[in-house]
């Protein structure tokens, strides 16, 4: 009876022990495959749910810009640029609902009273100075978006590969260059930079768009 129970007590500690091994490969292996490996995260910052928050609400402003450039672009380029934001914003708006529900945070539905006096200013703009002012609204909208990004990412390490950390740092990096795309856009040469919009020239260098 006694050579019995201990065979059951030592089979189970090898069981348990493949078990444990098996869990440790995989883990080894799915590190190995390169894969970014999401750590456990389910609670927030109140700094990081208002960078949410805040992305949700630039989101939607870029889409009703994006919205209004192809409905009162002068140029082809502005309306098919105009339409390629609000396509791009819409995923990312998509993206973070999902990561929203994750974290339990709740995001705004509507834009707060400065950025809907922005889009009615750009909505009621001269048609023959529209594709100007929305370059001034778009550059303006993407550096803050930019400068909230940087204010939030400064206190995150590198090593966190939390779902908020990921997706903020990814965000940042696609604002930047889309910002940078902007710039290059044959409808946006010869207009000048919005002010706090400029690049890192030197002061009074009198640099222009895409040059």
């Amino acid at each position: 009876m006694k050579k019995m129970i201990l065979a059951v007590a030592f089979l189970g500690g090898v069981l348990t022990f493949a078990s444990c091994d098996s869990g440790t490969n995989d883990q080894q292996n799915t590190a190995a495959t390169g894969t970014p490996v999401v750590a456990p995260d389910t609670a927030i910052t109140e700094e990081k749910q208002e960078l949410m928050v805040y992305a949700a609400r630039n989101n939607m402003l870029q889409m009703e810009l994006g919205r209004l450039a192809t409905e009162h672009g002068n140029t082809e380029g502005v309306r098919v640029y105009g339409q390629r934001l609000m396509d791009w914003y819409s995923d990312k708006q998509a993206q973070l609902r999902e990561m929203a529900q994750q974290y339990n945070v709740t995001l705004p539905l509507e834009l707060n009273d400065e950025q809907a006096e922005h889009v009615e200013e750009l909505q009621n703009t001269a048609v023959t100075e529209f594709d100007e002012k929305y370059w001034e609204e778009l550059a303006d909208a993407q550096q803050k978006a930019i400068n909230e990004f940087d204010n939030t990412l400064k206190d995150v390490e590198e090593s966190d590969a939390t779902a908020f950390s990921i997706w903020a740092r990814d965000t940042r990096k696609e604002l930047q260059a889309q910002m940078e795309q902007a710039k290059s856009q044959d409808f946006m040469q010869g207009y000048d930079t919005p002010t706090g919009v400029r690049d890192r020239e030197e002061e009074g260098s009198g640099a222009r768009i895409g040059n």
